[in-house]
């Protein structure tokens, strides 16, 4: 059983549920936005007026076939404590002297047979596990400006 609050002002939502944690999956859609992407703001009144088909801003394939849109947007969804390899990540653990723990070498071994298998499905989109030595440096040392 799950409950829902929404906030409209804010901009935020609690989703409740007696789900283990476990069974958590979330969508993740990154999309490039750039001046071209969106609409400027018109009065109610020239709302309508000379109207533009949205399938004309829309990228055309180039001659190679090449859609431009397929490198600006990235979807995927993530479980609970999925590890996704950053790019920085996996040239690090192909290294294996870069290697200093046992979850490292695990990290390289699972690197490996992505690599072994396609590669990865990620390509901007990376995850942090709590078994992660991943540390925001400003916790540790404080602010870096005053």
């Amino acid at each position: 059983m799950a409950e829902t609050v929404w906030s409209t002002d804010i901009g935020e939502a609690v989703y409740r549920s007696r789900d283990p944690v476990r069974n958590l999956r979330l969508r993740v859609h990154l999309q490039r936005i750039t001046s071209s992407n969106f609409f400027h703001y018109q009065p109610a009144a020239e709302l309508w007026k000379d109207l533009i088909d949205l399938a004309t801003f829309r990228p055309q394939p180039t001659a190679s076939g090449h859609r431009p849109e397929e490198d600006e947007e990235e979807e995927i969804v993530i479980g609970w404590q999925e590890k996704l390899f950053s790019q920085f990540e996996v040239d690090l653990y192909q290294n294996e002297a870069a290697c200093q723990s046992p979850l490292d070498y695990q990290y390289r071994q699972e690197i490996l047979k992505l690599e072994n298998s396609g590669g990865k499905k990620n390509q901007r989109i990376f995850t942090y596990t709590d078994s992660d030595r991943y540390t925001n440096l400003e916790e540790v040392f404080g602010p870096m400006w005053p």
